[in-house]
Parts: C-alpha cells; structure tokens; sequence
C-alpha cells in the first residue's frame, strides 16, 4: 500500500442518487423551455439569460440549489426584472423524461456549455448566447450573493457606453513579476482599481515576509523557542490553513522549511559547492509543522524550537492573488486575472465573453507554452524547477526543497495545478514536486474539484482525471 493510498481520504462526489423529491422548477419562477424563445425574448426585453443544467430527480445539490437560491424571493424578485431562465434537466427516471425533441434541445446546450458534465452547472449568458458567467457546482453563497455576483454584469451590459477592453499593469511585487489585468471600458476606473490591488498586495507582503524585519512573521521567527507572539487574526488563519496542507500531505509542504532554505541553499548564483551534509541535517531537524502552536483565543503563534523559521514562499503569493481578486470583485471588476508571478487567480471571461485562454509554460523554454487551457473562476498555478536554481558538478538542484530530506527535489521539471483556490493550488503544486510524481497524482485524483498536468525530468507530461492534453 502507498502512502497516498494509506493516507489520503478519497472525497465523496456531492452529486448524490436520492429519490425524486423536485418538482418542475416552473412552479416557483417562470422558466423557457425553448432557449431560442429565450434568446429572443432576452433580446427584445433586454435581460441577460440564466441557463441552469440540473438532474431533478437524483443530483441533490441541484434540488439543493433550486430550494435555497432559486426558490427564495432574494432571488425570484430578481430574476423577474433582470433575467430570463433556461432549466436544461436530465432526469433518470423514465416517467420524468422531457419530449424527444426537448431532450435533444438539451444535449445541444450540454455539448455547448456543459462539455465536463457538471451537475449543477449554471451559465449567464447575454441575449447571443456568448457566455459571460458560469458557476460549476452549488454556488456556495446566499441568494442576496448570488443576485449580487449577477449584477456587475447587468451594469457592464446596460449602463457602459464604451467596449469593453482589458486593462494590463506589469510590476515587481513580493520578489515576483506580477501582472493585474480588469476588464473594463473606463482606462481612469480601471486604475483606480488597480491601484487598490497593488496596495492590498503589499500591505501581505508586510504582513507575511520574513526579510523585512519589520512584520509579524519576522517576529515569530525571532521568538522561536522564547514566547509566543501575538499577530493579527489574517495571518493566524493563513497559518493554520498552511498547517492543515502539511497534515494533509504528510510534511512534503511545510512552511517551517525556513529553518534550511535561507541558511543551507543559495539559488541567488553565489554557491558554487553543495552544502556539508552535517548543516543540512541540523537544520532539518528543526522543520516539523506540529511545533507550530496557535492559540486562537489569544490570537498567539509559537514556535516550539529555537531557531525555527516559518516562512511563506509555497503559498504567500497564491494567496496575494486571491486576496487581490477579492477585493477587485468587490470593487466591481468582473471580469480579470491577477498573475502573481504565475500564480493565477482568473474570474469572468474575456471581453468577448469567452473564457481566459492560459499557456501552461514549457518548462525546457519557460517563454514558451506547450498546452492551453481556456479557464474562467479557477486558479491555475504552474511551479518549475526552471525558475530559481543552481547548477553544480554539471547537475541542476531545484530552488524546491523537501523538507524531509533538505536536498532540492528531483523527478518533476514542472507542476500546474488547477483549482479553484490560489493559495491552495501554490501549496499544492509545492507537494506534488516533493512527493514525486506517482504519489503527487495519487493525492490530486482523490481531491474533487482539484486537477494536475505534470511533467517529468525525461519530458513526458502525466494528467489528473478528468484533464485532456492535445
């Protein structure tokens, strides 16, 4: 038995086999039948079209969604004024079947918009048909959410006078390339939005860095084995979920990697020798996530040894990138990518409506893509061993170190993950290099909802489930 086997729970699948219990959607909110009648009535009245792939009669999170976002008045009211459903069903039963021909109407709609299969799957669409939104599984927000992750989309329809466009800014931000890019048709606003990107990324890296002196990461580090130090409650939470990915992979991801990284390892061009064997087993010996010691009522992080170091470059600039869309979104920016030194954080589609198309780096020419990906709402985060490394005795030593071991990790040239969280998929992509790729792929295919493109040391690339490379 391998350690993925052993140790890895498979994740249960939400869509469930349960009797039938859902009426006709048509009974609570007036829903089309036909979507061409729906493409032209959104037309003539001028709304946006809601299209809803369901499974009434044994998927319970579609009679789950019907019941707590479509049924509620937050929501009905709404999509009276604003919109015009589409319910397209695939029922089980045989006495629930739809005619032949509304069957058909269906699989069409499925092959267009629903190519995975995904039940729930719900896609807001303008009155053409382009796609402008799409939610994969139960939304996990109230209907009041819901109805507010809609109406960007109604103001970039009806109140901009101007095409839409994407708006690009290119920086150094956390010791990484970072592009922010909105959709948008005011060049004004869409600085302003930036602006505000670029100030909550550096307010984290204040938060989180252990070269300035300054923050409250910094301090832990220097009360390792001396007292606890009091941080905010951000940076407690960031920890803590950090710690779980360690639990969760068995210590190939562990933030106390600090320890090693910065004493041991010098992917800056200066070493030239590798380092005594003897540092690096001193070292290791101080990198163990369960001598991390959080104190939630006290709001207090410890480290247990003296001379531990946490530090956050497996995960820091993943979360940056969800922070910063976060906060895009509630600025009303519906449609972007924060690119956190490929870190990806992807929302909305492009101008057009279609999906963000993303290279997946070809790791023996990084400004080169050797696969893409058309992503909308995920997080892609590609991590290889071409970015920082040394090379010694004529063999390449990875800027990626396996906290197990001290050494640089070898096996994979490239990791991407694809998820739908930044800062999950950079802690992720760091453990699938440690554990290797057999172990790595074993971990993602009993992650729902979570997938990998792998490539190895000899070139040959390796996929989770569920994903096709061309």
């Amino acid at each position: 038995m391998n350690i993925a086997t052993r140790f890895f729970p498979y994740f249960l699948s939400l869509c469930l086999i349960l009797p039938y219990t859902l009426i006709s959607a048509q009974a609570d909110v007036a829903w089309e039948t036909s979507f061409e009648t729906a493409k032209a009535r959104a037309a003539e009245e001028q709304k946006l079209i809601l299209l809803n792939f369901s499974g009434s009669d044994w998927c319970a999170p579609c009679i789950k969604m019907k019941r707590e976002i479509f049924q509620p008045e937050a929501f009905s009211s709404f999509a009276a004024d604003a919109l015009i459903l589409v319910n397209a069903d695939f029922p089980r039963s045989k006495k629930n079947q739809p005619p032949a021909e509304q069957q058909l109407q269906n699989e069409q709609l499925a092959e267009q918009y629903n190519r995975k299969g995904s039940f729930p799957m719900t896609v807001l669409l303008k009155p053409d048909g382009s796609i402008l939104q799409s939610w994969e599984g139960l939304p996990k927000m109230t209907p009041a959410e819901f109805v507010a992750s809609i109406r960007p989309f109604l103001a970039k329809e009806d109140k901009r006078s101007g095409a839409l466009e994407v708006f690009n800014r290119t920086l150094l931000l956390m010791g990484s390339r970072f592009v922010i890019s909105v959709v948008g048709s005011d060049q004004e606003l869409a600085d302003e939005q930036i602006d505000a990107a670029i100030a909550e990324i550096q307010r984290i890296e204040h938060l989180i860095s252990s070269w300035d002196e300054t923050s409250q990461t910094s301090e832990i580090n220097r009360q390792a084995g001396i007292q606890p130090v009091k941080v905010d409650a951000e940076l407690l939470g960031l920890i803590k979920r950090a710690r779980k990915v360690s639990e969760l992979t068995q210590g190939a991801f562990d933030i106390t990697f600090g320890s090693i990284d910065e004493k041991i390892w010098h992917f800056d061009g200066t070493m030239t020798a590798l380092p005594d064997s003897n540092l690096a087993r001193q070292a290791v010996r101080l990198i163990n996530y369960r001598n991390i010691i959080l104190d939630e009522e006290a709001q207090t992080v410890f480290l247990k040894e003296k001379g531990m170091r946490i530090g956050f470059g497996a995960i820091g600039k993943g979360y940056a990138a969800e922070k910063a869309k976060a906060l895009l979104q509630q600025a009303g920016v519906a449609d972007g990518i924060v690119n956190a030194g490929g870190d990806l954080a992807v929302w909305g589609h492009q101008p057009d409506g279609s999906p963000w198309t993303i290279g997946i780096a070809n790791p023996d020419s990084k400004l080169e893509a050797f696969s893409y990906l058309e992503v909308s709402n995920t997080a892609v985060v590609t991590s290889g061993n071409y970015e920082k490394y040394v090379e010694i005795g004529g063999k390449r030593y990875t800027h990626i170190i396996d906290p197990r071991t001290g050494y640089p990790v070898s096996g994979l040239k490239s990791v991407t993950i694809i998820c739908p969280n930044a800062e999950l998929a950079d802690a992720l992509a760091t453990s699938v290099f440690v554990l290797g790729k057999d172990v790595g792929l074993d971990l993602i295919n009993q992650l729902q909802g979570i997938h990998c493109i792998l490539v190895d040391d000899a070139g040959a690339i390796s996929t989770s489930k569920q994903i096709e490379i061309n």
